[in-house]
């Protein structure tokens, strides 16, 4: 009788494993007669002459055993093989029983200690090696160490009792190892099997393999039609989305010069407010509302001007575009279809029995050549509502020469902001931050100001964004920080007052970027500011989830570093005062919105911002703080620190500042910078 297929592979895996084994035993055999020889007696030369020849017993047997896999199978002879191997392995354990039995009390401290480490090793290794060997290998792991650990409590000193806790607890372990490397061995081979059968099985029903792959290829496609679908639509509205809107591109070429492509941008004009007031819930079903009014709207419009392909997209947030395409009817014609089309959407949506109203501020533009982009059209239409937007909300707008002469602007402005940290067109300007009960700044926040060659003054509003989106923003924010550190490195520290610090505003693209930690570094070392004077502001985009894993990296790395951590423009963005506890901040900035509202509603937000802030152990700033009587409800509040134009203006020279703080504190001797 044969051996089974299972038994087989077992002993495959045996043969397979027994070369790594039989080096791991010699080097075993060779470190112990280096470390242990001049310890131990002329018995040990002995025992390593037998521990080797044994074995290169083991290795001969290894060769026959392999060579006889060769011709075929003999189940007597195998086991008898297989006999021989694992009195072999019983042989060696034994040998190592024999070595640790005379050797542990003839050690002592580190030698014992090596001792153990070399048993400990070997019962290692062979949790994988002996792993075919389900019963021997763990008589093996216990010939290794159960004997020096034997010895070692029989010593009876705190360290060898240590030393033969340690190994008992070892023992355990590595038996525990090999049952469980055994049982995945077992079921790796298991599955082989069950794998070949499979296959044996497939092979005599080519037919029904035939039938299930023509089944699991419909599945397929239907699963990559639902992902498709899933990737080319917005969940919430059904509507296409940004990715879904761009796959018109190749519908919309070649377009004939008597025809035109149409993009139409709307943005809803109060869905914030809904936001605020009746919760994210409603403002979903709002939504929904406007995209099936929309859609309904894009359909009848397509079919008014003649255009035979169109599609409706969610952009994102409140706003959605859609795409008209072969336009043939009269461009004249546009414009009052569209506002036709405004009158849709601002009617009322009965949203759960409530009527509410939502306006929309609407841009568009139109291609009218050969061959238009689609991308292209949707930027147009996008600055024609945002310029409705300007002009007071609730207009319908067409892209104009003078909006194509702003976006040109922007296109000039691009193109100059990479020379301007070179061309000395870059400046800072520093506002302070004063202690809330005596006035006298702590720190100044750098703010970056540019006055670009032939477009004159330009404000950050315009071109920060434009390096966001360019991803110029991480060189720009590398300069404004060597450049403030630079500069706040020259300022004196007044008697008996902490140094001031200097802030510094960062981009969530700097904050996710693996070089920003290694660039603040650099930045402090180049200037020699010390860490503890650089105050890192960044904003609540921090708490998304897409970014809060790299950004929570990078943050408690400038933690480490002794570096304060503010949020800026706190109350604004994400909700996020349950992150407040998770991230290494020290303050945070209360929007100038909420300081200059002055309602009772923003007087509960400042509140609860500052009780849980406190709660929290940080600060709280308050920014935008122009008067008086805000500075005294802000402090009545609690507020800890200052920043406004009652302190101080942005002045690139902060002179007053410094000659002020030799002066006696008192209440509201700040000086006002112009």
């Amino acid at each position: 009788m044969q051996a089974s297929p299972h038994t087989h592979t077992l002993w495959q895996e045996t043969l397979n494993n027994h070369p790594r084994g039989l080096i791991v035993t010699t080097l075993a055999i060779v470190g112990a007669g280096l470390v242990l020889d001049p310890y131990l007696g002329p018995w040990f030369r002995t025992w390593l002459i037998a521990s080797l020849a044994l074995t290169g017993l083991r290795f001969a047997l290894y060769l026959a055993s392999r060579s006889s896999t060769l011709a075929p199978p003999d189940d007597h002879h195998q086991r008898a093989l297989a006999l021989a191997h694992r009195v072999g392995v019983l042989a060696s354990g034994f040998s190592w029983a024999i070595l640790a039995w005379n050797a542990t009390p003839l050690l002592e401290g580190s030698h014992q200690l090596a001792l153990l480490i070399i048993l400990s090793a070997m019962a290692a290794g062979a949790t994988g090696t002996l792993a075919p060997l389900r019963i021997m290998g763990k008589v093996y792991v216990l010939l290794l160490i159960l004997p020096a650990c034997y010895q070692l409590g029989l010593i009876g000193s705190t360290d060898s009792l240590t030393l033969a806790g340690l190994g008992l607890i070892f023992t355990w372990a590595m038996c525990g190892a090999h049952e469980s490397n055994h049982e995945l061995l077992q079921h790796a081979i298991q599955l082989a099997n069950d794998k070949e059968y499979l296959i044996g099985e497939l092979s005599r029903h080519a037919e029904q393999v035939i039938k299930i792959n023509a089944e699991l290829e419909a599945r397929v496609a239907e699963r990559t039609h639902c992902l498709h679908e899933m990737a080319h639509r917005d969940l919430l509205t059904g509507l296409l989305n940004r990715r879904g809107i761009s796959t018109l591109e190749a519908q919309a070429q070649p377009i004939t010069p008597d025809k035109h492509c149409m993009v139409v941008f709307i943005d809803l004009d109060r869905f914030k407010h809904i936001n605020d007031t009746l919760g994210h819930d409603i403002g979903d079903l709002v939504l929904q509302a406007v995209a099936h009014r929309l859609e309904t709207s894009a359909q009848h419009l397509a079919q008014q001007l003649g255009s035979p392909r169109y599609g409706v997209c969610r952009w994102g947030g409140d706003e959605f575009v859609f795409c008209l395409l072969g336009i043939h009817t009269p461009l004249q014609q546009i414009n009052p279809a569209l506002a036709d089309l405004h009158t849709q959407l601002a009617q009322g949506y009965d949203i759960q029995g409530r009527e509410l109203n939502v306006g929309a501020s609407i841009g568009y533009a139109v291609e009218n050549h050969g061959l238009c982009s689609i991308p292209g059209l949707i930027s147009s239409a996008d600055l024609a509502a945002s310029e409705a937007k300007r002009l007071g909300r609730g207009q319908v707008v067409v892209m104009t020469p003078q909006l194509l002469e702003l976006q040109h602007r922007r296109l000039r402005l691009l193109d100059a902001l990479p020379r301007a940290t070179q061309d000395g067109s870059f400046h800072l300007a520093f506002q302070p931050i004063v202690c809330a009960t005596h006035h006298q700044p702590l720190a100044f926040e750098a703010l970056l100001r540019w006055s670009c060659p032939g477009l004159g003054s330009i404000s950050p509003a315009e071109f920060i964004p434009l390096a966001e989106n360019s991803d110029q923003i991480i060189r720009l924010g590398a300069w404004v920080l060597t450049e403030a550190c630079t500069q706040a490195t020259g300022w004196p520290c007044a008697p008996g007052r902490p140094p001031l610090k200097v802030a510094i505003n960062t981009s969530i693209k700097q904050l996710v970027s693996s070089r920003f930690v290694a660039q603040i570094k650099h930045a402090l070392a180049q200037s020699g500011l010390p860490p503890q004077r650089l105050i890192v502001e960044i904003t609540e985009s921090v708490f998304d989830e897409i970014n809060i894993e790299q950004t929570l990296s990078n943050l408690l790395a400038l933690q480490h570093l002794g570096i304060e951590i503010h949020v800026d423009d706190f109350g604004t963005g994400y909700s996020s005062l349950s992150r407040l506890q998770e991230f290494p901040l020290q303050a945070v900035k209360i929007d100038k919105s909420f300081v200059h509202s002055g309602d009772e509603r923003a007087l509960t937000v400042i509140e609860g911002t500052i009780l849980i802030a406190h709660k929290f152990g940080l600060r709280v700033i308050a920014e935008g703080v122009e008067t008086e009587a805000q500075a005294a409800t802000l402090t009545r509040l609690g507020v800890d620190e200052f920043q406004g134009y009652l302190y101080g203006r942005p002045s690139p020279d902060v002179g007053p500042w410094l000659r002020a703080q030799a002066l006696p504190v008192t209440a509201h001797a700040a000086p006002q910078q112009g």
